[in-house]
């Protein structure tokens, strides 16, 4: 049964000098026009960003954003819209931080366990940090995944002096499993302390695997930064 199911998200405010970001992705499985068309009857101001399997059924879906308005903070009312390929219509209303623009949606990639394909979105932007908002596809909604720390918003980094970021694997027994990587570096210079979050996804949620602290080098710090998960960008 067709049906459209809206959700309504505000990412919080974190004060970082703003910067120029360009994001915009295709997922995988994208190309060509037939199939389900997420922006059929929604103005010119609606544009696809990606065709891939949301749904996790399988088949390609169509995923569009519309960016309209300004939020009292000065960002961007982002609409995301799937249309999956069985006709379900789905909706997510996302207030931005800061004005986003179209390089807003990042790409779409299978960061959790379950079938399906998630969709990740700026929301904010600082001097070399980022903010994400990643959707995923729950019993006919699109829900907010929350990062294996079980923070809302997902954080990527990359500079001189710190490095954030995620890399998708997968444990001994075949389990996803997603690391968390934050590192700085003191301000006289010198190594790297990194921390590294484990966490396998498992009955539907991020547990816990370790916590490991360590020195690394720059260069071992900054190929941790920004997302390190198949079908995304390297960058923030």
């Amino acid at each position: 049964m067709k049906h459209v199911r809206t959700t309504t998200t505000t990412a919080i405010t974190l004060a970082l000098a703003a910067t120029g970001f360009a994001g915009w992705a295709q997922a995988a499985g994208s190309g060509g026009s037939a199939g389900p068309n997420a922006c059929e009857g929604k103005g010119s101001g609606c544009v696809i960003v990606s065709r891939a399997d949301v749904d996790g059924d399988g088949r390609s879906d169509s995923v569009a954003q519309t960016h309209w308005g300004a939020t009292a903070e000065g960002g961007d009312k982002i609409t995301t819209r799937v249309h999956t390929a069985d006709g379900e219509r789905l909706q997510v209303v996302t207030d931005t931080q800061r004005r986003m623009g179209r390089d807003a949606f990042f790409g779409a990639a299978k960061i959790d366990g379950e079938a399906g394909y998630e969709l990740v979105t700026k929301t904010d932007l600082g001097a070399h940090t980022a903010y994400s908002q990643v959707l995923t596809y729950r019993d006919g909604r699109l829900t907010t995944l929350k990062d294996p720390r079980s923070r809302y918003r997902w954080v990527t980094d990359g500079s001189v002096w710190s490095s954030v970021g995620y890399k998708r694997t997968t444990t001994s027994t075949g389990a996803v499993k997603v690391i968390a990587s934050e590192a700085a570096r003191p301000a006289n210079g010198g190594a790297f302390r990194q921390t590294l979050y484990s966490a396998q996804w498992k009955n539907g949620d991020w547990q816990r695997l370790s916590l490991l602290t360590r020195t690394v080098s720059a260069s071992m710090a900054g190929e941790w930064s920004g997302w390190n998960i198949p079908y995304l960008p390297s960058g923030i």
